[in-house]
């Protein structure tokens, strides 16, 4: 596990809790029911706890990544977004707390304006980082010595090929 990139495989998690709470939120407002509203609020609890669990191993493998050859300004990019992202949802978090019971219009709206604000952050993020592993390979495995490299489009298979 200490040798494999962990980040790749859990930084999923609050980019589905983060995008499926702010739907739930959203829906709370929208049809007034407060326990999509409930629901939201435990996804974007979840989302942060992941969030920084995600932000964390990729501190930890970026070193790796820079061995890699991963030029440090398209890391440096990618980790400012990550930050700036863990940073609106706490914001949004701590928002939420601050007007529970008091959600005026201008409340909802400015709630919901820092959510989406939250989410173009993330998309964002999400962007670089696969800049990242598709642009400058990053985790990605080399072929070992004397292996082909694989090709960029595998072979067509006819129909009624068999094993």
């Amino acid at each position: 596990m200490f040798e494999h990139p962990v980040h790749p495989i859990v930084v999923h998690f609050p980019i589905a809790l983060f995008f499926t709470g702010v739907l739930f939120e959203s829906l709370g407002f929208l049809k007034r029911r407060d326990e999509f509203r409930r629901f939201g609020h435990w996804l974007l609890l979840l989302g942060m706890i992941a969030g920084i669990v995600a932000a964390g191993f990729g501190w930890w493998g970026e070193d790796a990544v820079k061995a890699a050859g991963v030029p440090e300004e398209a890391i440096d990019r990618h980790e400012s977004f990550a930050v700036a992202s863990l940073i609106a949802f706490g914001l949004l978090l701590i928002f939420r707390r601050w007007a529970r019971g008091r959600w005026s219009g201008r409340e909802t709206a400015v709630y919901l304006a820092m959510a989406v604000a939250g989410l173009l952050l993330l998309a964002t993020t999400g962007y670089f980082g696969g800049g990242l592993v598709y642009r400058y390979g990053a985790g990605v495995q080399k072929p070992a010595a004397g292996m082909p490299a694989a090709t960029e489009t595998p072979p067509a298979a006819g129909l009624g090929d068999g094993p």
